[in-house]
């Protein structure tokens, strides 16, 4: 369930209540993306999650087309 809330930046520009509610710890790693004017704020385990199999079928629905296409290309860098 998505829920908006006010959060105040702090002093020192930080979002804490958003860093508490998310998990994330000092030094931890996050994945920060814009969208237009969107800003969208993922760990890494999440933008993972969302990301995956994003490009299937791309080059290829079998395992002898994605070879196919590696092929062709490397053959176009010569």
């Amino acid at each position: 369930m998505n829920i908006a809330k006010l959060v105040k930046i702090n002093k020192k520009g930080q979002l804490v209540q958003i860093r508490k509610k998310m998990g994330i710890k000092q030094e931890d790693t996050v994945v920060i993306f814009t969208r237009g004017d969107e800003i969208i704020l993922l760990t890494p385990q999440k933008y993972a999650e969302y990301t995956c199999g994003l490009m299937k079928g791309t080059w290829g629905s079998s395992k002898e087309e994605v070879e196919s296409y590696i092929n062709e290309e490397r053959n176009s860098w010569k």
